[in-house]
């Protein structure tokens, strides 16, 4: 579709600029594209500009503006998204890219919360926490070194810490958020007056409106997480399977037990493209030889089995680890057999490693797609996976797609995430995320849109297949199906609190599904993009 944009548009940029500075608002062509792009999604509509806040008042005076102006709003966090999450559905918007409110607010050990800026990462919280022996219950995602807590929160996401205490969501105590009108709200204890915020309730659970909303409710600008002590005992176990349906089964009676503390399980090709150079030791350019056998830098073999499981689990003593490490082996070894740990081992020394997964091996393109469904359910999704992309193996040779599968237990969800690579242009989004000098020699690739838009076709071919079988998505933005799965009445709900909180539509327009009607008058605009 063509975009537009209004006469008066250009002139609510200046106002912005002069407003906050010119360091705060970027309008150059360059980075408007830069900000046009996700991880698969390309090219998308550029913004007018991007304003970068270094505080929570600026982020408020820019709301003000831009909604008095009629501008839509992006906000934007670590730029991990894959499902245009932080893409403009408009010309005439203005992303606000959240990064520069990456303090560390409190860190309160005796009653257990920290508070954070949400542009603060991951990485960065837990190194602040290390030194108090605490962290939160999930404690990021595998993308933490890039990945925000806001952006984490507003897309949910989960790992670290999630098969035993859910996802981020499930830490959260309050947020603070500013919304169209542009308001500062805080909720839980922290929004009461003269109270700290150690709790999340004490009324109405206004935090958990905001929590996956992918920002079409407002923009998070803080949060408060609950802490809990780091167990100080650590084991790691792996095993092998012939097959998904052994291996998934032995992941769910593993996560009904409640000892795991994360775990994760894939197949052989995704283990030859990215979790072997998540090892120490391990050059990250491994040749096609070595990233076959798993040789390279002298590691073990990490692909010698179609499908491998990989956990950790944590106790308060040795004596408890055993325990729990002994239930788990017999676990894993009814249908499987136990191999190094090296790779979880690996990632526990390391957590928060480059998200060199943004990319193949040799630089293939990646995205993934994925659903969650009751543990009960896994051996019917598994199946009706399987079938399914079976059935487009054909379809993906064709257009040189691979195909790999990961999955994980959440709580008591079960979740699976295929994810496809191809070969297509390195965009300056994966340069910048996963570092030029990594990318240096995939950098002249050309684009490949054919591949592209096959991959988008079997992602929303399994989209559909995993909501007929009951699943529920993270990361809805503007990719996942989601109003026209709701009940109507839930649906009109959603509406309505949409329209409480955004009645001008200008928060993130599109995100979740909500409409938008524009009745301004309008001039065409040379520099539009088509979607």
């Amino acid at each position: 579709m063509t975009e537009y944009v209004r006469a008066d548009d250009f002139l609510a940029v200046e106002m912005l600029r002069q407003a906050l500075g010119d360091d705060r608002v970027l309008a150059d062509q360059s980075t408007r594209d830069y900000y046009a792009n996700d991880i698969f999604w390309q090219p998308g509509i550029p913004p007018l500009a991007v304003i970068v806040p270094k505080s929570v008042a600026e982020v408020v005076e820019a709301v003000k503006m831009a909604v008095t102006e009629g501008l839509s709003i992006v906000p934007r966090g670590g730029g991990m998204s894959c499902t245009k999450g932080y893409l403009p559905d408009r010309a005439d918007s203005v992303v606000i890219d959240a990064c520069g409110l990456d303090d560390i607010i409190e860190l309160n050990a005796d009653d257990l919360y920290a508070t954070v800026g949400a542009g603060c990462t991951w990485d960065r919280l837990n190194a602040a926490l290390e030194p108090t022996g605490l962290r939160a219950g999930c404690w990021g995602p595998l993308s933490g070194a890039n990945a925000t807590v806001g952006g984490a929160l507003s897309q949910n996401s989960a790992f670290f810490g999630s098969a035993l205490n859910g996802t981020v969501a499930e830490t959260v105590l309050g947020v603070t958020v500013v919304l169209a009108s542009g308001d500062k709200i805080t909720t839980g204890s922290g929004g009461r007056k003269g109270a700290r915020p150690f709790s999340r309730h004490g009324g109405p659970d206004f935090t958990g409106m905001f929590l996956g909303d992918n920002g079409a409710f407002g923009i998070k600008v803080a949060a408060t997480l609950r802490l809990g002590p780091r167990p100080p005992a650590t084991g790691c176990l792996s095993f092998g399977f012939n097959s998904m349906l052994d291996m998934v089964l032995a992941q769910t009676d593993m996560a009904r037990t409640r000892l795991v503390s994360e775990g994760f399980g894939i197949d052989r090709n995704k283990a030859g493209h990215d979790m072997l150079r998540i090892c120490d030791g391990l050059p990250v350019a491994a040749s096609a030889g070595e990233a076959a056998t798993g040789t390279a830098g002298g590691m073990p073999v990490l692909t010698a089995h179609n499908y491998m499981l990989h956990i950790v689990t944590e106790a308060d003593t040795q004596e408890e680890l055993c325990r729990k490490m002994d239930v788990l082996r017999e676990i894993g070894s009814r249908n499987g057999v136990e191999i190094e740990n090296t790779l979880p081992e690996a990632m526990r020394s390391k957590p928060f490693s480059p998200v060199w997964g943004m990319l193949g091996s040799n630089g293939e393109r990646w995205v993934p797609i994925h659903a969650l469904f009751p543990l009960s359910a896994a051996r019917k999704v598994t199946e009706a996976n399987e079938a399914f992309f079976a059935e487009r193996k054909w379809f993906m040779g064709e257009h040189g797609i691979q195909y790999s599968v990961m999955s994980m237990t959440v709580g008591n969800e079960f979740f699976l995430e295929p994810a496809f690579y191809w070969h297509d242009e390195i965009t300056p989004l994966h340069a910048r995320s996963v570092g030029e000098d990594m990318v240096r020699p995939w950098m002249g690739r050309p684009a490949n849109p054919e591949s592209r838009k096959a991959v988008a076709e079997l992602r929303r071919g399994a989209q559909q297949l995993y909501a007929g079988l009951g699943g529920v998505n993270w990361q809805i933005a503007r990719d996942y199906p989601y109003a026209e799965l709701l009940d109507p009445e839930t649906w009109a709900f959603a509406q309505a609190i949409k329209r409480a909180l955004d009645p001008a539509g200008l928060m993130n327009p599109g995100s979740l599904g909500f409409g938008l009607t524009r009745s301004s008058p309008i001039v065409w605009s040379n520099s539009s993009k088509s979607a």
